[in-house]
C-alpha cells in the first residue's frame, strides 16, 4: 500500500490554517460588494419571492446591512426586465449554507431575512470546508504520477507560496477558490472516468463541469482537461476519437447534466429578462476585449500582476518543460487551458483585484506541472536541494507577508505603483506620504472629489458668458452677467460645451473636471430636469463613465425667480488608448424654459 502521510498531514495543516484564519479574521461583511450579485439569487427566490426584483426590500436590506454602495449587481435587460447581473452558479454552491442558515436563524431567533450572522458565518465556514475539499481532490490527483513527499512539497509550495494563501484565509474566497476546488474534481473525474469507463463517473464529470459553467461561464475553454487527458500525439486523437463514439451514451448523459445545471440561469433570463442569453458584460469600463489582450500588464504589472504578487507562480509555468519530459499524459490539456486562460484574463479590461486573483482555479491545474518541477529537483543531489529550498524561502515570507498587508491596509487591491511596491516592502504600516504614491482613490459612488492633497494645476477649459446671445426682450428678468444668457426648452435642450478626445486634457492616467452653471427659470421640473453632464466614451460611442448631475441629486435648494449655481466634478475613468473622447454640456431634459449663465468648465490635472 503506498504510503501518503506526508501529504496528508500537510493537509490537514492547511486546513486548520484556513478554518483557524475565517475564525478569527471573518470578513466583516462577507454578502458585500461582488458576493451580494452572487448570493442575490437565494434570498430574491426562497424569502421574498422576488427574482424580478420589483421589491423594496433589497433598499432595506440594504441600508440596514451596508451590502453595497451602489447597486452595480443588478442590471436593465434589453427588453426592460430587471435582472442580477451576477450568474447563478455560486447561488447553486451555497444553497446547503444558505438553507441550513436559515435553519439556524429560526432556531437562535436572529433575523430570518438572509443577510443576518448566520448567513455571514454559514457562508465563510462552508467556504473554508470548500477549500479543503478541493485540497483533497488535489491531493488525490497528485499522488497520481508522484510519490508522498514530492505531493506534500508541490502542495505545500502551492498554499505557502502563491496567493491562494490569501484568498482561502483572509481574503475573499469568491468565486475562484469554489472554481478551484471544482476544477480539482473535474481532473480528478477524468481521470477516474478513462480508467473505469462507467456511468458512475461519467455523470460525476458532467455534474462538476456544469457546476464550472454554471459559476463563470467563460471558464467553459477548460473542457479541454476531459477532452484532451492523455493526448499525446496525432495518432492519440484519433483514438480518443473513437473512445468517445464507443461511449457517447455515457458522453451525452455527462453533457445532459452539465446543461441541467446551466438551465436555471436560462430560465431565469427567459423568465425576467425576455430571452434566453443576456450580455452582462454591457459596461465599456469593464468588458471583455479580445483584440487587445494586456499579457504584461497581467503578469508583471506593479498594479496587480500575477508574477508580480504571487512570484512562485513562475514555478508552476517552469514546471512545464518537466511536464513535457515525464508526463506528457496531460501536458496538451495543462498548456493550452493555461495559454487560453491567460488570454481570456489579459483581454479583460478591469478587474479588481489582488495578484489577479483569477488565476487562483487555475492551480488547480498548475499544480501538475509544478508537480513535476518538484519531481525533477527531488533528483538532484543534497546540496542543490538545500541551495534551492534557501532561495524559496525569502519569496514564502513574502507572500506571507504581503498577504497580511492586506489586512492591515498597507496594500490596496487595485492602486498598487511600482513606487509604492518597493517603499511598503517590509512595512506593515505607512504614512500619507506613502499613500501618495498610490494610483488616485475613484469613488464607488455617482459622485467623485478633487482630491486636493494631490499636486494639481487648475485652468480654465472654458468660460460661457453668452454675450452673443441678446437678452429675450419679452423677459422681465436680467442675465447673471450682461449683455446675454442661453435660452434652454425642449426645442433647445442642449447648451455649448467640450468635445474633445482624452490626450486633448492630458497623457496622464487621470484627470478632473470640474462644471459650474448659473441656472433662472420658474418651471417646476428644472432641479430635476437641468442637468451638468459629463461623459466618457469609446471611439465606438459606448460610456465609459457618463454622469448628469442635477439640483435635486446634488441635494441643492433651487429657488425659482432667482440665479441659482450649480456646480459638479467628475473624474474621469480608467481609459486604454487616450482615444477616447470626453464631453461637457448642460442639459435641460424638461418641458417648459430656463435660461443658464456664466457657464465655466475647469481642468485639474497632474503635470
Amino acid at each position: 500500500m503506498k504510503k501518503t502521510l506526508y501529504s496528508l498531514l500537510v493537509c490537514l495543516v492547511i486546513a486548520v490554517v484556513i478554518f483557524g484564519s475565517k475564525v478569527f479574521f471573518p470578513q466583516t461583511n462577507m454578502i458585500s460588494s461582488d458576493n451580494f450579485g452572487y448570493y442575490l439569487h437565494l434570498p430574491a427566490h426562497f424569502i421574498y419571492d422576488d427574482p424580478g426584483l420589483k421589491g423594496d426590500w433589497i433598499d432595506t436590506i440594504n441600508a440596514k446591512y451596508k451590502n453595497t454602495p451602489t447597486f452595480y449587481q443588478i442590471m436593465q435587460s434589453p427588453k426592460g426586465g430587471t435582472i442580477i447581473r451576477f450568474y447563478a452558479g455560486m447561488a447553486i454552491l451555497w444553497s446547503p449554507a444558505f438553507f441550513t442558515a436559515h435553519w439556524v436563524a429560526g432556531l437562535l431567533n436572529q433575523p430570518a431575512d438572509g443577510f443576518s450572522a448566520p448567513y455571514q458565518w454559514a457562508l465563510i465556514l462552508y467556504g473554508a470546508l470548500f477549500a479543503v475539499i478541493g485540497l483533497f481532490f488535489l491531493r488525490k490527483v497528485l499522488l497520481r504520477f508522484f510519490s508522498d513527499g514530492v505531493t506534500a512539497i508541490t502542495l505545500l509550495i502551492l498554499y505557502i507560496g502563491t496567493n491562494f494563501f490569501f484568498f482561502t484565509t483572509i481574503g475573499n474566497d469568491v468565486p475562484h477558490v469554489y472554481l478551484f476546488t471544482l476544477f480539482a474534481a473535474l481532473i480528478w473525474y477524468t481521470i477516474r472516468w478513462y480508467e473505469s469507463h462507467t456511468w458512475v463517473h461519467a455523470l460525476l464529470l458532467g455534474f462538476v463541469a456544469g457546476l464550472i459553467i454554471a459559476v463563470r461561464p467563460s471558464d467553459v475553454i477548460f473542457m479541454i482537461i476531459p477532452a484532451l487527458w492523455g493526448v499525446t500525439s496525432r495518432d492519440a486523437v484519433k483514438e480518443r476519437l473513437n473512445f468517445l463514439l464507443k461511449h457517447k451514451f455515457q458522453v451525452a448523459g455527462a453533457v445532459a447534466v452539465a446543461i441541467l445545471l446551466f438551465l436555471p440561469q436560462l430560465m431565469y433570463y427567459r423568465t425576467y429578462a425576455g430571452e434566453f442569453f443576456v450580455s452582462v458584460y454591457n459596461d465599456a469600463g469593464s468588458t471583455l476585449d479580445l483584440s487587445n489582450p494586456r499579457f504584461a500588464y497581467v503578469l508583471f504589472g506593479f498594479r496587480k500582476g500575477w508574477f508580480i504578487y504571487s512570484p512562485l507562480s513562475l514555478l508552476c509555468v517552469a514546471g512545464l518543460f518537466f511536464v513535457w519530459k515525464y508526463q506528457r499524459v496531460y501536458f496538451w490539456p495543462v498548456l493550452l487551458s493555461f495559454l487560453l486562460n491567460l488570454y481570456l484574463i489579459a483581454s479583460f479590461t478591469s478587474l479588481v483585484s489582488y495578484g489577479w486573483r483569477a488565476f487562483i482555479q487555475s492551480y488547480a491545474i498548475l499544480a501538475l506541472p509544478l508537480g513535476s518541477l518538484v519531481y525533477a529537483v527531488s533528483r538532484l543531489k543534497k546540496i542543490w536541494k538545500a541551495l534551492l529550498l534557501l532561495l524559496l524561502l525569502p519569496f514564502v515570507a513574502l507572500n506571507i507577508h504581503q498577504a497580511w498587508q492586506i489586512r492591515m491596509g498597507v496594500i490596496d487591491g487595485s492602486r498598487m505603483t511600482r513606487d509604492y511596491y518597493f517603499r511598503i516592502i517590509g512595512k506593515n504600516r505607512v504614512t500619507m506620504d506613502d499613500r501618495a504614491l498610490l494610483l488616485i482613490v475613484r469613488s464607488f459612488t455617482a459622485f467623485d472629489s478633487i482630491d486636493e492633497r494631490r499636486n494639481l494645476t487648475r485652468s480654465l477649459l472654458f468660460a460661457y458668458d453668452f454675450g452673443d446671445q441678446p437678452a429675450d426682450t419679452a423677459v422681465m428678468h436680467q442675465p447673471k452677467s450682461l449683455p446675454g444668457m442661453f435660452k434652454m426648452n425642449s426645442g433647445n435642450p442642449f447648451s455649448p460645451g467640450i468635445k474633445e478626445p482624452y490626450d486633448f486634457f492630458t497623457e496622464n492616467y487621470y484627470f478632473y473636471l470640474r462644471a459650474g452653471v448659473w441656472v433662472f427659470g420658474f418651471s417646476e421640473d428644472i432641479p430635476g430636469k437641468l442637468h451638468l453632464v459629463f461623459s466618457t466614451k469609446t471611439e465606438d460611442g459606448k460610456d465609459l463613465k457618463y454622469r448628469a448631475f442635477t439640483f435635486s441629486t446634488l441635494q441643492k435648494e433651487y429657488k425659482p425667480g432667482e440665479w441659482n449655481y450649480l456646480s459638479a466634478d467628475y473624474l474621469t475613468p480608467e481609459v486604454r488608448t487616450k482615444d477616447e473622447v470626453v464631453q461637457a454640456y448642460v442639459w435641460y431634459s424638461g418641458q417648459g424654459e430656463v435660461w443658464i449663465d456664466d457657464y465655466t468648465l475647469e481642468l485639474f490635472k497632474e503635470e
